[in-house]
């Protein structure tokens, strides 16, 4: 069918299911798009009895979202970090369901809500032995309405990170004061011996440095992906309703459009003229 492969539609079947269970239930009328790709994927999910709307965000989100990157920021103490992103369009009810369980299925957790004037808050909330983690517990994801768009705002605490610089710390400092007491000749007359094992607990520690740096980068890049996942749903929502408004007003204008014949028309026109020249 077209250029879209048996798993490209097996994953668009499969989204556009969870895009019914949590959506709004509301259908899109007629055919939307005219390239045969979409119309083919109608046949498929109309078989299912998904509606076209559903199917046609799944088809939508499938294909990308461009959505301006987020940015990072990083709190001065470096004991938290937060991604900031823009999206054109406004959450419902349904959308947020599916942001909801993006955000629990990243995070690994079950997440509380908290509703606002204009702001959905969700904020995680694990059970066990995990709730006194602070990357665990601490992950947040504030939806803020802007003027008709969404300002999105995911955080997560860095300590438990931060803690594991303590071993490279005192692993640095023993082999600092190893390489010291050789230097100095407090190691006795061999030399060669504590002066290999220093400079290798050295190096050591500063590969096991690097590597907390790099687990922190990765931290905070899967922070800024979730963020665009999260943004580029809004978008992707903003498309589908404006191309349903679109359908839906232009059924309302076939509906509501009434045809006149010109002969009747031309008629009635007589007739009035007449009428006036009486009077």
């Amino acid at each position: 069918m077209g250029k879209l492969s048996d798993d490209e539609i097996r994953h668009i079947v499969q989204k556009a299911t969870f895009l019914q269970k949590h959506g709004e239930r509301t259908p899109l009328g007629k055919a939307t798009a005219s390239n045969e790709e979409i119309q083919a994927l109608y046949e498929i999910t109309d078989e299912l009895g998904i509606p076209r709307k559903f199917a046609y965000e799944a088809y939508i989100e499938l294909g990308g979202i461009p959505v301006q990157e987020p940015m990072v920021i990083d709190n001065h103490d470096f004991n938290s970090t937060k991604v900031v992103g823009y999206a054109r369009g406004t959450i419902d009810k349904g959308l947020f369901n599916e942001l909801k369980g993006q955000a629990e299925f990243h995070f690994n957790t079950m997440g509380k809500v908290s509703q606002r004037r204009n702001k959905y808050i969700w904020k995680a909330k694990p059970v066990g032995p995990s709730k006194f983690i602070a990357s665990s517990n601490s992950p947040e994801i504030e939806f803020e309405k802007i003027d008709g768009n969404t300002k999105v705002i995911v955080s997560q605490s860095l300590k438990t990170l931060n803690k594991l610089y303590l071993p490279g710390i005192a692993v640095a400092f023993g082999g600092f004061m190893l390489f010291a007491g050789t230097i100095f000749g407090q190691t006795g007359s061999e030399v060669a011996p504590p002066l290999i094992v220093s400079l290798l607990i050295l190096t050591a520690s500063v590969f096991y440095t690097r590597f907390i740096n790099g687990r922190k980068k990765k931290r905070k890049k899967d922070l800024q992906e979730l963020t665009e996942t999260l943004l580029g749903k809004i978008e992707r929502h903003l498309k589908s309703t404006i191309l349903t408004k679109e359908v839906e007003q232009e059924q309302g204008d076939e509906k509501g459009q009434i045809e006149i014949p010109e002969n009747e028309y031309e008629e009635e026109s007589v007739e009035n003229d007449s009428r006036s020249r009486i009077k």
